[in-house]
């Protein structure tokens, strides 16, 4: 495919490159998936399109697509809390609103849960339990909207791991998706119908089939713009197998969060991949303390594990594959489905795998905000010049020595005002230095074995967040302007585009699909080194 991008002057001047020009063009960011979180996120890690926070403003924004429905609304929830003073009863209001205008509202929910809310759904829309069976649950959460509408900007699917109350809005750590595709919300469609036994508005009570008594998903690969989507349901879809497909798939590195984690074989499967190589972080909620992966990761992952005690749960249900490398395929795995053998084989659940760098980035701001304010070590992206950052051994071992080599061959080092950490698994960088760009790291293991070796880099990601100027630090992820030594990153799904107003430097630039950069007559942009 062609790759269209413009770079110019405001005058027909071709821009001053002095020594290589180094620039690359990568894909664009997905504008047909949306992620939204509802506690901090961390947007100086950001690669481009930073993550969003809605702080407390779940069900405005469920609202604000329900008000914008035209023809029929399909809700699958475990739990729907409610009061008419709770921030939900957004949610009611305008379900109640579209039903008055004669949107065709469906509504499945789990029969062994409260769902307090539904006596303040208007009679017109109808409602409809799940059977209610010892060691089951129909545990999905998801909205489909105009499934069937010809226009193809009307389908859409919300999903994520949020049921609808307030202490799941304000306390409990949550995710939502929205995903503006044709065919994902057929998919889903299909999955409701399955459950409501029929398409009408009336359920039929003799054709639903809930549970083990489904038929396995017939299409669960999609095409959203550029990017594969794959979407499965439990527990025919084997969802458990999936997501240990995906995680065998990771090259570098995986980061989750998950709140009931009781599946030892995803475990030991996670903790092989730490013991080869993989970086690993984490975060389980204390209701997972009393099972077997616990005690898997617990020890093995030492100080990259965090079990969550805080205040409320953490409810995410997500894997992050090689977040942190877009040159790999970048994927996320959340939804409803907890890694358990009951979300496998038993219960009603919805997960979604999305394969794009922006949304695996935006995750990655979330939980690694989530991860560093429960006392974990700080996360990184690339990065930053002048800036914290860290090298994981991808040997394990009994006694670690970190080496640098900068520019004379490898010598040992030891901890000191830069480094932290250099007879450990994991060496820190404290303020280091932009110049100490292009040194090699590696660790010696047991006096005998040397891990890979890690080439210090610096970059700034550009955002736009309060103007078009290059020369503002406000504008850039790491809130300095790029130096020399500093690689830097324009995506295509920021908030305005940089214009280079006076000369400067940086070490590479790499650019999305359908990125500008306006460089004026009197700017010079200075290369200085290989990408």
């Amino acid at each position: 495919q062609e790759i269209q991008y413009q770079f110019y002057r405001r005058s027909s001047a071709l821009i001053s490159v002095l020594l290589m020009l180094s620039v690359i063009f990568c894909n664009a960011q997905q504008s047909k998936i949306k992620c939204y979180f509802n506690h901090p996120v961390n947007t100086n890690i950001s690669s481009g399109a930073n993550a969003v926070y809605l702080n407390s403003s779940f069900p405005d924004t469920i609202a604000a697509y329900i008000n914008r429905a035209k023809y029929s609304i399909d809700v699958a929830l475990y739990n729907l809390t409610s009061t008419t003073n709770s921030k939900v009863y957004k949610v009611i209001v305008a379900a109640n609103a579209a039903a008055a205008r004669g949107v065709q509202i469906r509504w499945i929910y789990n029969a062994s849960s409260s769902n307090t809310g539904l006596s303040l759904l208007n009679a017109s829309i109808q409602k409809f339990a799940s059977p209610t069976i010892n060691g089951y649950i129909m545990h999905n959460k998801f909205l489909v909207i105009d499934a069937l509408s010809s226009n193809l900007s009307d389908p859409i699917t919300i999903t994520g791991s949020y049921n609808f109350s307030d202490t799941q809005t304000d306390t409990d750590y949550n995710n939502i998706l929205i995903i503006q595709d044709k065919n994902v919300t057929t998919a889903y469609y299909n999955e409701f119908n399955k459950m409501w036994g029929s398409t009408s508005m009336i359920p039929d009570t003799i054709n639903s089939k809930f549970g083990t008594k489904k038929s396995a998903s017939t299409i669960k690969s999609f095409l959203v713009g550029d990017d594969l989507v794959e979407v499965f349901c439990s527990p025919k879809d084997t969802v458990g197998q999936k997501l240990q497909t995906a995680i065998n798939s990771t090259n570098y590195d995986l980061f989750f969060g998950i709140y009931a984690f009781t599946d030892n074989t995803i475990a030991n499967l996670i903790k092989s991949k730490y013991d080869n190589g993989i970086r690993v972080r984490g975060i389980a909620d204390n209701f997972s303390n009393s099972y077997s992966p616990y005690a898997t990761l617990n020890p093995a992952l030492g100080s990259n594990f965090i079990s969550y005690a805080g205040t409320g749960i953490y409810h995410n249900k997500v894997m992050l594959i090689d977040a942190l490398n877009p040159e790999s395929d970048p994927q996320v795995f959340t939804g409803s489905f907890n890694w358990s053998a009951s979300a496998q084989n038993s219960n009603d659940e919805n997960s979604i795998l999305i394969h794009n760098a922006s949304i695996a980035n935006q995750y990655y701001q979330s939980l690694c905000a989530d991860f560093t304010a429960m006392g974990g070590i700080p996360c990184v992206y690339a990065p930053c010049s002048n800036a914290n950052t860290i090298f994981i051994s991808n040997i394990r071992g009994n006694s670690y020595q970190w080496q640098v080599n900068t520019g004379a061959g490898f010598v040992n080092i030891s901890d000191n005002a830069v480094y932290n950490g250099t007879n450990t698994v994991n060496l820190s960088f404290i303020n280091a230095p932009s110049s100490w760009y292009g040194y090699q790291y590696r660790c010696m293991i047991n006096n005998v074995d040397y891990s890979e070796i890690n080439n210090l880099k610096f970059s700034a990601y550009w955002n736009g967040s309060v103007s078009t100027a290059w020369e503002n630090p406000l504008n850039w992820n790491c809130g300095n302007i790029p130096d020399a030594n500093t690689d830097v990153y324009v995506n295509y799904g920021v908030t305005r585009f940089p214009v280079l107003n006076s000369s400067t430097v940086c070490r590479s630039l790499r650019a999305n699909r359908g990125t500008i950069i306006n460089i004026t007559p009197a700017a010079i942009l200075k290369l200085t080194g290989l990408y």
